[in-house]
């Protein structure tokens, strides 16, 4: 079956990806997120890269679109809009899920483009590798599937304190847990890029262990960032994620 054939004025709803920046950085959140994560990344002025929110199926400005369910269906559709933007030079960044999802798209887009991505970053994320068999809640009832997600800590609380704006969002979450779910590890080659890898101590659902197993999953340059915060430190520490980024993407010029 054929990918669908998505926008990318949809994809990309803080405009295209522009063909004259030095390196573009495609940006994908964390589960129930969206684009707007990264608005102000977008509309930051920068020499060095242009950070490109990537906006997925069912949230936000497609919030009349069904969500993925699956994994590979969703990396599919995503590296087929994505692969015309690459240019020369491009990365990717995705926290939590985003960082799953950039993972895969760093495999499919070499594949489609020949070109391997200047740097993988991603924040919050357990390498591939990483067994999480407590993601497998998805087709929980109702309340039982809000105390899960409640209790793993992956949802911003104020999600849960508006009940109309958690009955509006609980269908995409649940979609997002299926996704994750449905992902399966295939040993393959080490990426043959550098990996930034960032880790919050005091994140109970993803240990700094297993960010730190990135390591394993590259041949080039590895370094990990720890912040002092939980899972969604990216909130609070989004300047200095960023900077990492750019130093990382420095190196690699260097």
């Amino acid at each position: 079956m054929s990918p669908t054939r998505d926008d990318p004025a949809v994809v990309f709803p803080f405009g295209l990806p522009d063909p004259e920046a030095p390196v573009r950085v495609f940006c994908l959140p964390y589960a129930g997120g969206g684009a707007g994560l990264y608005r102000t990344w977008a509309r930051r002025g920068d020499a060095d890269a242009a950070f490109v929110p990537v906006q997925l199926p069912g949230r936000e400005n497609r919030l009349h679109e069904e969500p993925e369910k699956d994994f590979d269906s969703l990396a599919e559709r995503l590296a087929t809009v994505i692969a015309p933007w690459t240019g020369d030079r491009y990365a990717l960044f995705g926290h939590s899920m985003g960082g799953m999802l950039a993972h895969e798209l760093a495999r499919r887009l070499e594949e489609l483009t020949g070109t391997p991505a200047r740097l993988l970053a991603v924040s919050a994320c357990a390498a591939p590798d990483v067994e999480r068999p407590e993601w497998r809640i998805h087709d929980l009832p109702r309340e039982e599937f809000v105390a899960q997600v409640r209790r793993l800590n992956g949802t911003p609380r104020e999600l849960f304190e508006d009940e109309d704006l958690l009955d509006l969002c609980l269908p995409r979450i649940r979609a997002d847990f299926s996704v994750l779910a449905s992902y399966r590890y295939r040993p393959r080659s080490p990426l043959a890029m550098p990996v930034t890898a960032f880790g919050g101590t005091r994140d109970d659902q993803v240990p700094t262990w297993s960010v730190e197993n990135w390591r394993e999953h590259t041949d080039g340059d590895f370094r990990l960032h720890l912040v002092d915060d939980d899972h969604f430190f990216l909130h609070r520490h989004e300047q200095a994620v960023a900077e990492h980024i750019r130093d990382a993407l420095r190196r690699v010029d260097a």
